[in-house]
């Protein structure tokens, strides 16, 4: 804005717009012009992201004005400020020639143009760690329009002369204030880089230099200007200007010095106290550890144990002395998460046994001892440090052979009376069709129908308890998974909700080696999912794809999605969601769960991805090679795991 008014100045031959106030010298053209330039490329990349045209564009003026601060400087070398330079822009402006000011211009000015111009148009090149080209232009620029406002304010003190001092300076303040603005508007175009981003971070070196800078830089300046304005009141002699100039200096930068000290003690001080609340709370941690009922270890990210309580000990066998630095699968063989298996890394797999599994840890003695492994990040440790917690589920086991004996047994002995139950209904409702009595029929179907979902909720207990037991053996085969999606598309979903479904097959896979019939009740239990949760007649999505050594299946609906607290929990026994238990009252939860169980047997994995009122997808992965045979000392357990 200066250099347009300076330049409408000169046209309109104005001397108050020339000059911008009536004491100070005029500006020259071609510096205007430079500022005017510099101004708009400043303008241009002030954006984090700029379009391509506008990025272009501000590129191109910063050049232009590094072109004309060196084709001033060098105009000033050759003509000597006679104004060879500015007599061209001002015949460009209608003028005949160009009268120089009574001084000869300072060359900073051009210096300054010279140095912002590249510094401009490299302002996106920084580091948010490093200093860049950029901030080193911004600084040598910032050095030679401070040396000219020094000169202008502090060269009265060794001059006699009183008055009047504006004038005799060559570079004029007007100058020297717009283009350290347009210095300092370069460095915070981009905050988060280079210089300024050392200076505004929360670091000890930021809170010193936002302390220290602005006032070494400024303060000279404005204790010179005081003096000079208090000599020419009178109220100072010249032979005193330079003496106090030189005391208050001396005694700005003690104050100084003694205002860093203070802040650093003030920052050290708060370090300590920090320090020693987190020595506190690492006891309090280390005690409750200590104390926990279950075996705990603090495992780094190279798999070494790095603390082992008191349970630990006592479950193992170890002295915790002889643990620190061993490995863990010391005490998991299979290590924290063994037996994952699925397309993810071992990052992700270890993410993923958070929610417990099961697996044989050894003690000191060489036995084995069942555990379940959940895994949690260490708060303030590494990303990869994770506390393991391992209970010892030897009794839990103990107890589920017990469950899963009576639930087989009361189970065998609910069938019998059902099966009872739904031969005489079908007798009783053929007996009522003949005597065309459809009142007492509904009801008798009405009795059929419950028998139905009464078996149906027994097989789910009986199915569950088989596989958690391990008694299951998998009738793997060869199958072609793209054909066998199909075919449960057309034999499975109901002919009036088929068209909602659509396969989307990847490249030809490799058969895979599979049960079949379990499979199957996974991939209708997500389809029948799919239906019930999403509004009618959207698209479900079938996915067939492979990653990695994995065949990878995905069921994509529509519907309103799932809450973060559904989704972590959603394959666990027994849970529904409130939707779930809204629309089918009769539903165990098991479902998912057994299907869960069923992909795990496969050494596959099941997952869903969902965010609320963005719909939901079910993923479940299948090795497409048949696993090794497991080890003759593995437990059931293992082995379906």
């Amino acid at each position: 804005m200066v250099g347009l008014l300076v330049l409408v100045g000169w046209a309109l031959d104005v001397m108050v717009l020339k000059s911008m106030g009536a004491a100070l010298p005029a500006m020259r053209p071609s510096a205007a012009l430079g500022l005017l330039l510099g101004g708009a490329a400043l303008g241009l990349r002030l954006r984090t992201s700029p379009g391509p045209v506008r990025h272009r564009l501000g590129t191109a003026l910063a050049l232009a004005t590094a072109l004309l601060g060196a084709a001033s400087l060098v105009d000033g070398v050759i003509t000597g400020g006679t104004g060879g330079l500015d007599a061209l822009f001002l015949k460009a402006l209608g003028e005949d020639g160009f009268a120089p000011p009574g001084v000869v211009p300072s060359p900073l000015t051009a210096l300054c143009l010279m140095l912002l111009g590249p510094a401009l148009a490299l302002v996106d090149r920084g580091h948010p760690q490093r200093l860049s080209w950029s901030d080193g232009l911004v600084a040598l620029a910032l050095m030679a329009a401070l040396t000219g406002l020094n000169g202008f304010l502090l060269g009265p003190l060794v001059t006699p002369a009183a008055a009047p001092f504006f004038q005799e300076r060559s570079m004029g303040l007007h100058t020297t204030c717009v283009l350290m603005l347009l210095g300092v508007g370069t460095l915070c175009a981009r905050p988060e880089l280079g210089l300024m981003a050392r200076l505004t971070r929360n670091t000890l070196g930021g809170f010193v230099a936002r302390r220290l800078v602005p006032v070494t830089l400024l303060g000279p300046p404005v204790l010179g200007l005081t003096l000079v304005l208090m000599h020419l009141t009178g109220g100072l002699s010249h032979d005193a200007k330079l003496p106090l100039f030189a005391t208050v200096v001396a005694a700005g930068g003690v104050t100084l010095v003694l205002l860093a000290a203070r802040a650093l003690d003030m920052l050290d001080t708060e370090r300590m106290r920090a320090t020693a609340a987190l020595e506190a709370s690492e006891e309090r941690f280390r005690t409750f550890l200590d104390t926990a009922p279950d075996p705990m270890v603090v495992v780094d990210g190279a798999g070494r144990v790095r603390f082992a309580n008191a349970e630990a000990e006592r479950v193992f066998g170890y002295r915790r002395e002889a643990l620190l630095g061993r490995e863990v699968e010391l005490l998991v063989p299979e290590g924290l998460h063994g037996g994952l298996h699925g397309p993810f890394t071992a990052a992700e797999g270890l993410e993923r046994a958070t929610a417990g599994r099961l697996v044989s840890g050894q003690r000191q003695d060489g036995t084995s001892v069942p555990l379940e492994v959940r895994l949690s990040p260490l708060e303030g440790g590494d990303d990869a440090t994770r506390i393991a917690v391992l209970r010892d589920v030897t009794e839990r086991r103990d107890l589920e052979k017990l469950r899963e004996e009576y639930v087989g047994l009361i189970s065998h002995d609910l069938r019998n009376p059902l099966n009872t139950i739904n031969l005489r209904a079908h007798l009783l409702q053929r007996a009522l069709h003949e005597r065309k009595l459809e009142r007492e029929g509904h009801m008798a179907q009405a009795i059929i129908h419950n028998v139905e979902w009464m078996s149906t909720m027994i097989e789910e207990l009986l199915e569950g308890s088989r596989l958690e037991s391990g008694r299951v053996t998998l009738r793997r085969e060869a199958h072609d998974l793209g054909r066998f999606l199909a075919e449960v598309l057309e034999r499975d979903v109901p002919p009036d909700a088929r068209e909602r479904f659509r396969l989307h097959l990847a490249d030809p896979l490799p058969p895979v080696p599979m049960d079949a019939a379990r499979l199957e009740r996974v991939v209708t239990n997500l389809l029948t999912n799919a239906l019930k949760y999403s509004p009618k007649g959207t698209p479900v999505d079938v996915r067939l794809a492979a990653v990695h050594d994995h065949a990878v299946v995905s069921v994509t609906n529509q519907g309103t999605g799932l809450s973060s607290r559904d989704a972590a929990r959603l394959f666990d026994k027994y849970y529904r969601t409130e939707d779930g238990r809204s629309q089918d009252g009769k539903g165990l939860g098991l479902g998912l769960y057994i299907s869960r169980l069923i992909v795990e047997a496969h050494c596959g994995h099941i997952w869903v991805e969902s965010e609320p009122d963005r719909g939901v997808t079910f993923f479940f992965s299948v090795p497409l090679e048949a696993p090794e045979a497991p080890a003759e000392s593995e437990s059931p357990r293992q082995r379906v795991g």
